[in-house]
């Protein structure tokens, strides 16, 4: 059997896996999915930077209770948001070259540089590893990191100064575990808003990663209209799982003439199914963009959401009409000549 693309060749590893996007945030894509994505079936829903990024999490089948192989994998995706081919190749030659198709047997150190040395592999920034190993140590009901508890303590009840003694992944292993402590969820939620600005950050950035429960909805939505700057933006960022919901949309809608440079980059970063429900919520959005006067925050913008398959069509669509509001075409005719030259 010729192996053409990853999804084969995991396949025929005799390896059980399972595939996170580590992109835009750490989400899974089921085995199913990612096989259509590698082999060009579908294209790959959360490009960043013209790149497909996934942890690959693989271990010897009917062997879950050893630590897994990951692999971090930056891909290229083109214009339509497919995967390369070409790339998948490229590395499928580098691991077959050193392992064969024995993937779950351990590099040597000449071998693991020898592999590290490849275009196609990424060291992830802290957070996201902290997210992803949250996941896998829930997922596979183990214990949670040594800093759970210290993080947990410091959520619940906030010192002066304890936070300054926390670890990433055990603020990662808290918010991971919220769902079903009911209790807890409420206080955190509750306690968001005053936390220290670098503690806000943090946890808003473990949240990201998750589906916010109805208690976390109830005390951070009104954050996005009523709060300050910085608890607005982190507001925003927290509720990412819950873009696609209508009432928490509405909620950075309502104040959108008002929205700072930072939560516009927010909103498309992290919010774009809610740009992709609404015709008019997009138009409204890239006017206020538009109105920044800020041509390079535009581009970026617009390309990110050209580059979104959920997005994309909408987009071109919008920006192509000739009854655009004026700011709107004038900032898109800018885009075009700078981008077309």
């Amino acid at each position: 059997m010729t192996i053409t693309n990853l999804a084969e060749l995991l396949h025929s590893s005799n390896s059980d896996y399972l595939i996170y996007d580590l992109g835009r945030i750490v989400q899974p894509i089921s085995a199913s999915e990612f096989t259509e994505i590698c082999a060009q079936q579908c294209p790959y829903p959360y490009p960043l930077q013209h790149h497909a990024w996934f942890a690959v999490v693989f271990w010897a089948a009917q062997q879950q209770d050893v630590d897994p192989f990951i692999w971090f994998l930056k891909m290229p995706v083109d214009e339509r948001g497919l995967l390369s081919h070409i790339a998948q190749q490229e590395y499928m030659a580098q691991i077959l070259a050193l392992l064969g198709q024995q993937l779950t047997h351990a590099l040597t150190d000449e071998q693991t540089q020898q592999l590290q040395q490849s275009p196609y592999l990424f060291t992830p920034a802290e957070a996201k590893r902290a997210a992803l190993h949250a996941k896998l140590t829930l997922r596979w009901q183990r214990e949670p990191s040594p800093f759970y508890d210290r993080a947990r303590a410091e959520l619940e009840h906030p010192t002066s100064d304890g936070w300054q003694y926390l670890g990433v992944q055990g603020i990662h292993d808290v918010i991971a575990r919220l769902l079903p402590q009911e209790e807890i969820t409420k206080t955190i939620a509750a306690n968001f808003a005053n936390y220290p600005e670098p503690l806000q950050n943090a946890v808003a950035e473990a949240f990201e990663h998750s589906i916010p429960a109805p208690s976390v909805v109830e005390q951070l939505q009104p954050l996005i209209q009523h709060g300050t700057g910085i608890s607005r933006l982190n507001a925003l960022r927290a509720l990412t799982g819950g873009a696609s919901e209508p009432t928490i949309a509405a909620s950075w809608e309502a104040r959108l003439d008002q929205a700072s440079v930072d939560e516009l980059i927010v909103i498309a970063a992290r919010h774009w199914p809610a740009l992709a429900a609404s015709s008019q919520r997009l138009e409204r959005y890239l006017v206020q963009v538009a109105k920044q006067d800020n041509p390079a925050l535009f581009a970026g913008l617009v390309r990110d959401l050209l580059q979104l398959p959920c997005t994309r069509a909408y987009t071109l669509s919008l920006l192509q009409r000739n009854d655009l509001p004026a700011v709107l075409y004038l900032a898109w005719q800018q885009f075009i000549q700078t981008h077309s030259a």
